[in-house]
């Protein structure tokens, strides 16, 4: 399984904005990761994610998070059967 990150932020590399909006702008807190060892892509953090920032490719073995849609409101790590998910700043 592959784990990548949506491109909701323009498609720019994270240290490029970080570069031009300043460092303090982009996810302070953390953002949700996934152990794609530990995943078995069941689904169940898609379902409850409220602000649809994760999407789940079972085909292609994918699993994907928008952080800009990602309000870290941590019902998805909660939920998460195998605990695959984590929060890494």
């Amino acid at each position: 399984m592959r784990a990548r990150r949506g491109r909701g932020h323009g498609g720019l590399p994270l240290d490029l904005i970080g570069q031009l909006i300043g460092p303090s702008l982009i996810r302070p807190r953390g953002e949700v990761e996934a152990d794609r060892h530990r995943c078995n892509l069941c689904g169940k953090c898609q379902i409850v994610c409220r602000r649809h920032a994760i999407y789940i490719n079972r085909k292609r073995r994918i699993w994907t998070l928008y952080p800009n849609r990602c309000n870290l409101c941590l019902e998805c790590v909660s939920r998460c059967p195998k605990d695959a998910l984590k929060i890494v700043r």
